[in-house]
């Protein structure tokens, strides 16, 4: 036990485990580290009955209830063990995971295992935990063993830790930070510049896409320069209330409108220093006033943050879900605390509208189908076929979807219609009922929804998130002609912000032309799902907001299920396996959720699977159990109960792994396979890392700086943001590049092709250059990389392009990967005489992987 105690107490990296900053700060215990398991026993002790130690960490899995209820679920041994999860104390920007595109996420749909702070408190004679902060966690098995070690170790000892991590703390130095290299697999933790979780979170909040959306920033101009001529008309003030002011734009506005008084909040301080900045520079300082606080804690009143209630309330508050950032709390406590009787809130209303479609493509994102060649190779156990799939929305630019890839079933319609304005009360828990006639008969497996702001009481200001082909800016008569479609979709607002999305139906339902069914939409405080019944309802029955019950939909992202239900790619594997396997070859396989691991087995071989990550494993068990496979395929836990190289005479994998982000780090594999003799044949046998310069649309645009935006000077933000970007984030980024257009300006070229035949050199560096001609007049803003897999000498699968590159056309993209993209800071014109000159450099021994590109003028 001194041992222990000593060590913990010299390492800093395990002391940041055991407790955060902001805890150990405003606390006087820290964090008690303890398994799910052991929380009915830990509330017994006189730690948590007499000494009102209450504050612990845990590490558990997410499974969802509502926004703010979940459970917490033990992912040790006793997986059985749960715990009610309250997160209602956290901010709403704590919920969120905001990926590289700016897109909200609620956070467990992509760390779906987090370590948990928070506070356990009686409720109802049951312990519940109330959490007060999040961690994502990359190294479960590792987290959860330290877990596991601390929770014995550390209480006996915590009143000397707290003052170990106090003194640690209040120096001046350096963060460290736990990473895991995907290539190598190992985790290691890294020192950072003692602001990196600042500049990281600055970075993340980066909303420049919104502010280049020139009709959003001119329809809320128009409102608000309506809204304020209407309170001078009648001989009213015009004060503003700016709520999430952001860089200051909207206040600026307002101030060039004529408002009397201006004030914004927003709770962000970095984001808000920086307003503060902007508004200075632009001249508007004697004119807004900024509190640095959510609008929810601002005061009204003497000495208050506002001297009297505002009458004019202008806000951007909306995700694609329009309600998933919290604004219906937000415009209610306005309305109660902030302003007037009759105040002009800008936006209006909004309006929810939902279409019922058909669409195999797109129901392949949602559910796994079995693996076909002639017969049934490997079937989908009964739990996934029925399981509703993720709770979460699933966001899309649906007017990059082909027009052949779905079919409307019902006409598209308002579903929920929300008054801004104060007089109809906005409800956190709503359901609705639309009897509608079919336009035509088929299987309806989703719901298309978008939502649109009416911005002015007299609703002459629409700004809509609507698809092309419903779009109110597209004349009706080009709706119905598909190439009429594709030219009006560049020609439409782009927002990536604000995208259209898909709810998947928890039941397929099939519908007859003639025959009304009932659409019913349900929506909590932050959230919608739909239900389908092709009869009449007397009452609108309750539904709660479907869930994953299968495991399948937590252990794999939607891209990945697509990628699993890809007839094409899977046929090329299988065509490929046949030459390979015969009844007494043994593979060992390795990659993450691998179902051609049992095409393999099914094909005669016996298989080791490697499945290293405990969701993916109960997945994969599901399918070895229904497919009647056990005596074919073992399952392997872990690197240390791989087989032997005398065991097994071919390894094989997609490559895909779980950890993965940009393709290339899917060359796990080649590091695994490199645990054996180069001798076992092996399949792929060469990834060849590509790439092609582009011309993006509009992608670019999550990037770019604003400089001047409607006429205000932003570029101190563009500053602020470039800054910590520099400093946090890593300058090639995944996309789905499916949904964002670019031309190819030149050919695509190899940057570098690896031998996975050959065992990784660790001792060999490879640094390599070159240069690529552009071969079309353009602006280049970004390059695009993949990575393509040679299964043998005549077949491989890709992660780019489907079709070949064109200089000068748009490049079709592989739906079911995301490719690399790396946007440039500063656009280049270029033509025919400029070069693309790139390097690529590799360190095996560490699995560092770096890009570099530049554009060369020749003139």
């Amino acid at each position: 036990m001194e041992q222990i105690e000593r060590t913990c107490l010299e390492s800093s990296p395990w002391l940041s485990c055991l407790a955060v900053r902001e805890s150990c700060l405003q606390s006087d215990i820290p964090h008690i580290p303890i398994l799910i398991e052991d929380i009915p026993r830990y509330a017994s002790l006189p730690d948590y009955r007499e000494n009102c130690i209450q504050t612990i960490q845990t590490i558990g899995e997410i499974v969802p209830i509502t926004a703010r209820v979940a459970h917490l679920q033990s992912i040790s041994s006793d997986r059985e063990a749960r715990i009610t999860l309250n997160l209602e104390e956290l901010p709403v920007h704590a919920l969120y995971f905001k990926d590289s595109k700016g897109k909200h996420l609620f956070i467990w749909e992509k760390f779906n295992i987090l370590k948990i702070f928070g506070i356990l408190k009686q409720k109802n004679n049951k312990v519940i935990l109330i959490a007060h902060k999040l961690i994502k966690v990359q190294d479960i098995r590792g987290s959860l063993n330290t877990l596991s070690l601390l929770s014995s170790a550390v209480r006996p000892m915590h009143y000397h830790v707290i003052t170990a991590i106090r003194t640690l703390f209040n120096r001046n130095m350096s963060i460290f930070t736990q990473c895991l290299n995907p290539l190598t697999g190992v985790a290691s933790w890294e020192e950072k510049d003692q602001y990196y979780d600042y500049h990281q979170e600055v970075a993340r909040s980066a909303f420049a896409d919104m502010l280049h959306d020139h009709e959003r920033n001119e329809k809320y101009y128009l409102a608000l320069k309506a809204a304020i001529e209407k309170k001078h008309q009648v001989g009213e003030e015009a004060n503003v209330l700016d709520i999430g002011t952001g860089t200051g734009l909207l206040s600026m506005m307002a101030a060039r409108c004529g408002a009397d008084t201006i004030t914004a909040c927003e709770a962000f301080k970095p984001i808000a220093k920086c307003a503060v900045q902007i508004i200075k520079e632009n001249g508007f300082e004697d004119k807004i006033q900024l509190i640095r606080k959510r609008s929810t804690k601002m005061i009204v009143g003497k000495d208050g943050d506002m001297p009297k209630r505002a009458n004019i309330l202008v806000t951007e508050v909306f995700d694609t879900e329009l309600i998933g950032e919290g604004a219906l709390s937000t415009f209610r406590h306005a309305h109660k605390v902030l302003l007037e009787e009759d105040s002009i809130v800008i936006p209006h209303k909004g309006t929810v509208w939902a279409q019922v479609i058909e669409s195999f493509k797109v129901c392949s994102w949602n559910r796994v189908k079995p693996i076909k060649n002639g017969e049934v190779l490997v079937d989908t156990p009964p739990t996934i076929q029925a399981c509703s799939g993720a709770a979460a929305v699933h966001d899309m630019q649906l007017s990059r979807l082909p027009c052949d890839t779905f079919v409307p079933l019902l006409p598209a319609q308002p579903i929920f219609k929300f008054d801004w304005s104060g007089k109809k009360p906005l409800l956190n828990n709503e359901k609705v009922s639309l009897l509608t006639q079919p336009i035509r008969s088929g299987t309806a497996h989703a719901i298309f929804m978008w939502w649109d702001l009416n911005m002015d009481t007299d609703n002459q200001l629409l700004l809509s998130c609507a698809p092309v082909w419903e779009h109110p800016n597209v004349p009706d008569n080009m709706k119905k002609d598909v190439s009429c479609l594709q030219k009006m979709v560049d020609l439409i607002p782009w927002r990536d912000h604000w995208m259209q999305a898909v709810y998947y139906l928890p039941e397929e339902v099939s519908i007859t032309y003639g025959t009304e069914v009932n659409l019913i939409g349900y929506h909590d405080e932050y959230s919608f799902w739909f239900k389908l019944l092709n009869r009449p309802v007397d009452e609108i029955p309750d539904c709660h907001r479907p869930e994953c019950n299968c495991w399948a939909h937590i252990a794999y992202s939607r891209t990945r299920i697509g990628q699993l239900n890809d007839p094409v790619r899977n046929q090329r594997y299988v065509k490929a396996l046949q030459k390979k396997i015969t009844p007494n070859s043994v593979c060992l396989c390795l990659s993450d959720g691998c179902l051609l691991a049992l095409v393999i087995a099914r094909l005669g071989a016996k298989v080791f699977l490697l499945e290293q990550n405990y969701l993916s494993r109960r997945t994969m068990e599901m399918f070895v159990q229904v497919n009647e496979l056990s005596d074919r395929i073992k399952i392997v836990e872990s690197i240390d109960g791989l087989p032997k190289a005398s065991d097994i005479d071919f390894i094989f994998g997609e490559p895909y792994f779980l950890s993965s982000i940009v393709p290339w780090e899917n060359l796990r594999f080649w590091y695994l396979a490199s645990k054996y003799p180069s001798s076992i044949a092996k399949m792929p046998v060469i990834a060849t890392i590509r790439a092609v310069a582009v011309e993006f649309k509009d992608l670019q645009k999550i990037r770019a700086p604003l400089g001047t935006c409607e006429g205000f000077d932003l570029s101190s933000f563009d500053k602020l943001i470039q800054i910590s970007s520099e400093k946090s984030d890593n300058p090639v980024e995944a996309q789905p590049l499916w949904e964002y257009p670019c031309k190819a300006l030149s050919s695509g070229f190899d940057i570098i092709k690896l031998d996975l035949t050959q065992n990784v050199n660790f001792n060999k560096r490879k640094k390599i250059t070159g240069e690529i001609p552009i071969l079309d007049s353009g602006i280049c803003n970004g390059v695009a990389i993949w990575v393509d897999w040679q299964l043998d000498s005549d077949l491989s699968v890709s992660c780019g392009p489907i079709e070949e590159i064109v200089p000068s056309k748009r490049v079709s993209w592989d739906p079911y990967t995301r490719q690399g993209v790396h946007l440039f800071r500063t656009v280049s014109n270029v033509t025919k005489k400029s070069t693309l000159s790139w390097s690529f450099t590799f360190l095996p021994q560490n699995g560092e992987v770096e890009f570099k590109f530049d554009i060369v003028t020749n003139d």
